[in-house]
């Protein structure tokens, strides 16, 4: 028995299953605007983000979090740093004598 395989998704379509279980129709309402139309909608999605950030940095709880996770993740942010620049280094000299 053979499976059905789908069609891919369009970029369009990818980028509207992020929006969420309503992607499909904002997808609809954005390709019925105008360019003025977009751009207002542009801004008041951007107006969005900055109001959640700013009620987030408001928020003493989730300050703290964040500052624990920076302290938490340093060590691992150091080991990276340190073991990726040394893979690098390690391919850069095996390209230069000649073994990728």
């Amino acid at each position: 028995m053979k499976k059905h395989r789908k069609e891919p998704l369009s970029e369009m379509q990818k980028m509207a299953k992020k929006i969420g279980t309503d992607g499909e129709d904002v997808l609809k309402e954005l390709e019925a605007m105008t360019v003025p139309e977009i751009n207002k909608r542009i801004a008041q999605a951007n107006q969005a983000i900055s109001e959640t950030k700013e009620e987030l940095e408001a928020n003493p709880k989730y300050v703290e979090a964040k500052n624990d996770v920076k302290l938490l993740s340093s060590g691992l942010r150091e080991v990276k740093t340190r073991q990726n620049a040394i893979i690098a280094i390690a391919v850069k000299l095996r390209q230069e004598k000649g073994e990728s």
